[in-house]
Order: C-alpha cells, then structure tokens, then sequence
C-alpha cells in the first residue's frame, strides 16, 4: 500500500492562507507539536525534518509501506526542488523499518520545462500548448531533467520496488500532444535509465496515456501498452475507487473525497463530500474512503491511497482538524485510523 505524499508546502512563508483550505493540518498556522527544534523551522515546511519524520512515522503506523512523493524536479519555488528529498530521505533513514520509496512523476512539470527551456517561461496549464512528443529533446524533460536526478537521491535499499524494478508512477498525458509517441518516449526512458542504473523502471501509467491515439493499432511504432508495467486511474478522491489491469498487475486507487472551492481563481470547483459513499447511500462520516476501500479486490497488487496530504483539493488522510456531520471536531487522525481497521 502506498500513497501520494506532497512535499511543496513551505509554511507559514509560502502560499499557505488556511481560508483556502477544507481542512487544516497541524503545523500550517502554529508550531508543530512537539517540534522543539527551531533551527530549521518548525512549521509544515520541506524544510523542516521534523516534518517530514512525523509524517513518514505516521504513515508507518497506518500500515503505509511506500510513499510516492509527488515530484515536479527542479521546480522554481526553492522549497520544492529535488534537494528536499535528501531530507526526506533523512527522516525515513531513523524509521525501525523504514518506507520503501517510489516517485510519483508529475508531468505537469514536463509542460511547463519545455515551455521554459524554449525561453517562454514556467508555464503550464489547460491554457498552454503542450509538450509536443515530436520534438527529439521531449525525453530529456522527462528523464535527464527530472526522474534521473530522483533516483539520484534515493538509496537504492530505499527504492520500492516490483520485481526488483523501482517504480515510477507517471501522472496524466495532458502535458503533452502526439501522444502515437508515447510508447516510444517510455520506452527510450526506461532504456535510458536501465542504462545509467542497470535495471529497468517499473513503470505505471495513467489512464490517459492509453488512448486510441497512443495504442497505434496497425502502426509500425510502439503502442503504450507494451512499454508500460501497469496502469491506474487519477482521479479516485472525486470520482470513487478505480482498479486497472496491464498484463496481469492490478492497481487500484482510493481516495477521501474532493473539495477545491475554496482555491482562487478556480474556474471550475468541484465537490464530492466525505461523508457520502460513491455511488449514493447513507451519509457518515468517513463514509467515502470506508466504502472505498471496500471495493478493493482481495487480488490487488499495488493500493494507492489518493492522497496523503493534498490540502487545497481536500483529499488528504493525515493528521488535520477534520469536522464531523455534526459540527463537532474529529480525532486528527480519524482517517488514518480508517485504513489501519480496514488493514486489520
């Protein structure tokens, strides 16, 4: 079991105004508890250690095996950059039994790279062409300027792994347009890597790189499925469990519920309550994670929890001041304490 863990807060400095926010965790607008180490903050920040020990310590007693940090490479913000994960990597080295690491590749990034490298700007977004797959130096977004330096600063003894085969999972296609391409980027990736670290990625992707358009039936180029391992569904927190299957590895994809009108300038703000199960039924509290991972086929070979701690969009399972039906507060960990008497 393993979950997306976001690593790009840095509070109370950086774009962490709380009315935006569903849910507050502890940390973003006082002190961490029992953080007595000022010397590298003490908030809900990538740059404080503390942080990131708790939050890997709490995952570790839900029962959580492998964290996927959400990774945009080098980003502009300083607080979001690779070097962070040499402390995260830190904290997880102090665990009994440390997590297994795996990287959740944002490819939003990939977009807004190209755009900057051909001297545009950071750009990325719905409004901003996409990266096109035609151009020869489109793998160098993806590999030598972000999964390269990712694996660079995660111990291998810490690589989570399939079949000896550390796994990338790959976020949705929407950065990118000639997507016939994609099985070939994959492919060259996953070449390029094997190459540098002798052994292969096990490599997840996401619905949308399986489009028609990437499956290439009757073309003489790779089709997507055959460079990846395995496939899953973004989008678990709204829209309710998914479970996918590539060439006998299943993946399923369960989340807490969605919540991102209170983000600014959202143009289209979306909500699925947390205490209605998918599909309909009774209201409590937790009862969309709880009918969630019901669903979960006994087969699975990977669960991911969607998220861990995705604040803006409301869909995390951390610690935070979580309101009951009633209007009175619940146990800051009230759902962690779901997934751990599922997992039991």
């Amino acid at each position: 079991m393993g979950t997306f863990f976001f690593y790009w807060y840095n509070c109370p400095e950086h774009e962490c105004d709380a009315s935006q926010l569903s849910v507050v965790p502890p940390g973003w607008e006082t002190p961490l508890p029992r953080d007595g180490d000022t010397r590298d903050g003490t908030a809900y920040s990538s740059y404080n250690y503390d942080w990131f020990e708790g939050e890997l310590r709490d995952m570790a007693l839900v029962g959580i095996d492998t964290v996927f940090p959400v990774s945009w490479g080098d980003h502009p913000h300083h607080w979001f950059r690779q070097d962070r994960l040499e402390l995260l990597v830190q904290a997880n080295g102090v665990l009994e039994q440390p997590l297994q690491i795996g990287m959740f590749l944002d490819t939003t990034a990939q977009q807004a790279m190209y755009h900057e490298f051909v001297a545009e700007g950071y750009r990325f977004g719905p409004d901003v062409p996409q990266l096109p797959l035609s151009d020869p130096r489109s793998g160098y977004f993806f590999y030598d300027r972000h999964i390269k330096g990712f694996f660079q600063r995660v111990p291998r003894e810490m690589w989570a792994t399939e079949q000896g085969r550390p796994i990338i999972i790959a976020y949705t296609a929407l950065c990118c347009r000639d997507l016939r391409l994609a099985g070939e980027l994959w492919a060259a990736v996953k070449k390029a890597f094997a190459a540098d670290f002798g052994v292969e990625p096990w490599l997840i992707l996401e619905d949308t790189w399986f489009g028609a358009e990437a499956s290439n039936p009757g073309s003489e180029l790779l089709p997507v499925g055959q460079a990846a391992d395995g496939r899953y569904g973004w989008g678990a927190a709204l829209n309710g469990p998914a479970t996918r299957s590539l060439a006998g590895y299943t993946v399923s994809s369960v989340g807490p519920g969605f919540d991102n009108r209170r983000i600014a300038g959202m143009v289209e703000p979306r909500l699925q309550p947390r205490e209605l199960p998918p599909g309909g039924g009774p209201a409590r509290d937790g009862a969309f994670l709880r009918a969630s991972l019901a669903a979960v086929p006994p087969g699975a070979d990977l669960l991911l929890i969607e998220t861990w701690n995705e604040w803006p969009e409301s869909t995390g399972v951390a610690r935070a001041a979580y309101t009951g039906l009633d209007g009175r507060r619940l146990p800051d960990d009230y759902y962690m304490q779901i997934i751990r008497r599922w997992l039991e």
